[in-house]
């Protein structure tokens, strides 16, 4: 009952992680294009998305850190540690940090410079440079949980030795 609870837990926080991530950035290219042909200034627009990424970073922080611990505990139940559990544990703790980067270290400072970059310039640059960081950052989330819900599906079956 505790594993397959663990597990379910496992799937949904790297749903979020990957799906919730992947929607995320979707929408935002999507409405940010839409605002560019109606003729609004690509700041302008982006801002209008920026607090969907600030909310978004707290479901990401608090998915991420069920992840590690269903990771945790997964361990725990099985102490088994075969080339595919490390591989998965290695994908989740990429997701994990990954997460955490963007969630702790670039988001406060976008929220913090959001109200200034339409109108003061060294702040959209500022605003811009996290945005190009937090475009690598939440890529390596989307493509470490993706890999960390995908590793178990190509391991070795049950009872196998690895």
């Amino acid at each position: 009952m505790l594993s397959k609870l663990n597990q379910s837990l496992r799937l949904i926080c790297l749903a979020l992680l990957f799906g919730g991530s992947a929607a995320s950035v979707f929408t935002a290219i999507i409405l940010v294009k839409a605002g560019e042909a109606k003729g609004i200034p690509t700041a302008q627009a982006a801002a209008a998305n920026a607090p969907v990424f600030i909310q978004f970073s707290k479901v990401a922080l608090g998915a991420a850190i069920l992840l590690v611990l269903t990771e945790i505990v997964d361990y725990f139940l099985y102490k088994k540690l075969d080339r595919t559990t490390i591989l998965r544990l290695a994908a989740s703790a990429i997701c994990f940090v990954t997460a955490c980067i963007f969630s702790l270290g670039i988001v406060p400072p976008m929220e913090t410079l959001l109200p200034q970059i339409a109108t003061n310039e060294e702040a959209h640059a500022a605003f811009q440079h996290l945005h190009q960081q937090s475009r690598m950052v939440f890529g390596c989330t989307i493509f470490a949980a993706l890999a960390s819900l995908l590793i178990p599906v190509f391991g070795a079956p049950e009872g196998a030795k690895d």
